[in-house]
C-alpha cells in the first residue's frame, strides 16, 4: 500500500479551505477583541486544516507559526552554519516567484557570542517589513501588514495575501 508523506499528505485541505485563509477568517469574525494570546488559544479549538505538512503552532504580532514536518540539521546545514546552498537556491525562486527578497540572517541577535557554529535561516521580505520566515523547526508568516493606529491602542490590520499555492511552494524545503 502507497502511503504518502506527511509533506504530501494533505497538500490540498479536505474541506477545500487553506490553513492562512480559515486563521484570516476567524480573525475577521472574532475582531480586535482578542489579544494574540488568546485568539491562538481560540485557534487552538478550532479545526483548522493541515496543509502541505503544516498545522497552526501560535499567532503573535499579525505572525503565524507554523509547525513543519521533523528535519535533519545536515539537510539544512554545512559546517560552517549558513543554510545548504540548495535551500538558499529555493528560497530565491520562492521570492522571486511573490515579488520579495531574501536574506539569510543568524538565529541569534549576537551569533559570535557563545556558539562556535552560529546558524542561520531564511527570511523572505518586501521593502517594508519580514514576510516569510523559513527554519528547520518551524515556519513563520505574516497574516496581516499594519496600516494606521486606530483610535484605541490596537493598531487596523490588512490581510497580506501571497497566494494560494504558498504553503505548497514552502512545503518543498521540508520535502526529505
Amino acid at each position: 500500500m502507497n502511503n504518502p508523506s506527511p509533506a504530501n499528505a494533505n497538500a490540498i485541505p479536505k474541506s477545500g479551505e487553506h490553513l492562512l485563509d480559515a486563521i484570516r477568517a476567524i480573525r475577521a469574525r472574532v475582531g480586535d477583541g482578542l489579544n494574540d494570546d488568546e485568539f491562538t488559544r481560540l485557534l487552538h479549538q478550532s479545526d483548522l486544516p493541515i496543509e502541505s505538512g503544516f498545522s497552526f503552532l501560535s499567532y503573535c504580532d499579525r505572525f503565524v507559526t507554523l509547525k513543519v514536518p521533523r528535519q535533519q540539521l545536515s539537510d539544512w546545514y554545512p559546517e560552517k552554519g549558513w543554510v545548504v546552498p540548495a535551500k538558499e537556491k529555493l528560497a530565491r525562486t520562492i521570492a522571486e516567484k511573490y515579488g520579495i527578497s531574501l536574506c539569510e540572517p543568524p538565529d541569534t541577535l549576537d551569533p559570535w557570542l557563545g556558539s562556535p557554529n552560529p546558524h542561520h535561516h531564511l527570511e523572505l521580505s518586501n521593502q517594508q517589513e519580514t514576510i516569510i520566515i523559513v527554519h528547520p523547526e518551524y515556519l513563520k508568516i505574516r497574516l496581516f501588514v499594519a496600516t494606521r493606529p486606530a483610535r484605541t491602542a490596537c493598531t487596523a490590520q490588512k490581510p497580506l495575501i501571497l497566494g494560494p499555492d504558498l504553503l505548497q511552494d514552502l512545503s518543498t524545503f521540508y520535502q526529505g
